[in-house]
């Protein structure tokens, strides 16, 4: 019984990693490996324009990989047309003669005298790993220069997955970028557990209401606060009453409606993130830096977009974690790790897709610079990648781990990895 699948063969194929002896077919003839072909993804033959020397005849055509020369049968290959011109059939064991190669004049190359054990064996600890990271102990033998060009790439993949998330947003916003950007931004604010429920905010406050009265850091509040639905509650202090009337005005002028206030999560969630206290912070961003909402591509470094994340909120809200609670005695601001926070899940990804839409590449720089600027972020996935700690520096390279991880290694995709072939590569 073979511990391994058809799509081991396709990566020793593919990466021709077979021992150096002479490629001989079932039936005697030589043969020379030109060209591997490309891997198919779709349905028909496993490689498509490969060439092979034949006993001195050069033949191009596609190649049919199979664990077992009957799978062919197995697979109904007999039946479907676009397997009659392979110029290869190429399986780990020969166990069975079939019509159909002798009809075309297909040879049959055997490779299990062609795959070393050692190759064998490290794909199957990779594959039978029941550990999170199931290449964990063997990362400090990849070649740095492998290990980091895998982590870029994973970054650059990770910023494009996000690109698609942001043109669905693009697209509702009727095209707009300030409302794309702005719906992004208040998105973030709400963290993993409130962002759909801020995400539906700035759908139902429009960007351009806010930077009416950006002038005036209480109406701001009130219509944040208001709109999401948290003022519709009985309270006793006499600023949040205060807000409670500016948003009845503000309500009937615009026409708004408020969401319901059940959407917003205040469970198993630190104090600093509540909602109606994330949403003071935002307000004080619209009020101190409006020009942030309406040219984010000027604010193209780190070090700016630090200094406008420095904000001063309302007096209320900078001793209250939430509407009329208790008063606190210390002042709340936002951290270097919230701030670098949208740095990484907004203006990056944001700069990236902006380069995309109107193709101004100095924008894919602008969007990797930032993330090279911020700390690495240690969580429970990037952690898993200790066993090369010295090579992981900044942002970019925690980003490309988390899209390696979730994309790759949760999925066993150890055969598309760069990591896994390079470990596969050495044995």
């Amino acid at each position: 019984m073979l511990n391994f699948k058809e799509d081991f063969l396709q990566f020793i194929w593919k990466n021709k990693l077979l021992l150096p002896l002479p490629l001989v077919s079932v039936s005697g003839k030589a043969i020379q490996l030109i060209r591997t072909g490309e891997l198919n993804t779709d349905s028909g033959p496993d490689f498509f324009n490969a060439a092979i020397s034949l006993d001195g005849l050069q033949l191009v055509g596609n190649i049919e990989v199979h664990l077992y020369t009957g799978d062919w049968l197995k697979h109904k290959h007999q039946l479907d047309r676009n397997y009659d011109n392979i110029i290869l059939h190429v399986v780990y064991e020969h166990n069975l003669q079939l019509k159909q190669n002798t009809e075309h004049n297909v040879e049959v190359l055997e490779l299990k005298p062609l795959i070393s054990q050692n190759i064998i064996e490290a794909y199957r600890q990779l594959s039978g790993n029941k550990n999170r990271l199931p290449c964990a102990k063997q990362l400090p033998i990849i070649n740095e220069l492998k290990f980091t060009a895998w982590l870029q790439r994973m970054q650059i993949e990770r910023l494009e997955s996000k690109v698609e998330r942001i043109s669905e947003i693009f697209k509702s916003s009727g095209n707009n970028y300030t409302q794309t950007f702005y719906t992004l931004l208040l998105r973030s604010f709400g963290s993993k557990v409130n962002a759909l429920p801020f995400e539906l905010l700035a759908g139902q406050l429009p960007l351009t209401i806010l930077l009416k009265h950006a002038d005036n850091l209480m109406q701001l509040e009130a219509l944040l606060l208001g709109t999401a639905g948290l003022l519709e509650m009985q309270y006793s202090h006499s600023y949040v009453n205060l807000l409670q009337n500016e948003y009845e005005f503000l309500k009937q002028k615009y026409n708004l409606i408020s969401l319901q206030k059940e959407l917003f999560k205040f469970s198993r969630m630190r104090p600093a993130n509540f909602p109606d206290h994330k949403l003071m912070q935002f307000a004080a961003l619209v009020n101190q830096s409006p020009e942030l909402f309406l040219r984010p591509e000027q604010f193209n470094n780190y070090e700016s977009l630090f200094t406008k994340f420095k904000i001063q909120v309302s007096d209320y809200g900078a001793s209250h974690y939430k509407l009329d609670g208790k008063s606190l005695n210390k002042s709340l601001k936002a951290g270097t790790a919230s701030i670098e926070n949208a740095m990484i899940n907004v203006f990056a990804p944001f700069f990236f897709f902006y380069a995309k839409k109107t193709g101004k590449e100095e924008f894919v720089s602008l969007a990797l610079n930032l993330l090279e600027k911020c700390k690495f972020e240690n969580n429970v996935k990037t952690k898993l990648f200790a066993g090369r700690q010295e090579l992981l520096k900044s942002a970019g390279d925690s980003q490309g781990l988390i899209h390696l991880f979730d994309n790759y290694c949760v999925a066993k995709k150890c055969l598309n990895c760069g990591l896994g072939t390079a470990i596969l590569n050495r044995a």
